[in-house]
């Protein structure tokens, strides 16, 4: 039987899959897929936390794509966030999560 950690990485690679590919590459996100699968996959953050963090990436990246190890740190960095770097969180969102259970 999987871990949870297990489980959760996949659940991450296969996020990525979902969305990537969709409107190009199949190995990586476009803008317009990146904040499709954050609006639907990570409801617990506010569009405008997200959409500052979503541009900041593409506007420094020369391929104007997200592959998947971006992807990875902007998805760190949206659950490692404070408020005090100015991230806002969605109260109430992603509370559905077990969190503090162990297998």
């Amino acid at each position: 039987m999987a871990s949870k950690l297990e489980c959760a990485a996949k659940d991450i690679m296969d996020t990525f899959k979902k969305y990537a590919g969709k409107g190009g590459q199949a190995d990586a996100l476009e803008l317009n897929e990146l904040k499709e699968l954050f609006r639907k996959e990570m409801k617990m953050f506010s569009p405008e936390t997200f959409d500052k963090l979503a541009d900041t990436m593409i506007k420094n990246d020369t391929t104007n794509n997200i592959d998947f190890s971006e992807y990875l740190k902007m998805l760190f960095a949206l659950t490692t966030c404070k408020d005090s770097q100015g991230c806002q969180s969605s109260k109430g969102r992603g509370q559905q999560c077990n969190q503090g259970q162990a297998n």
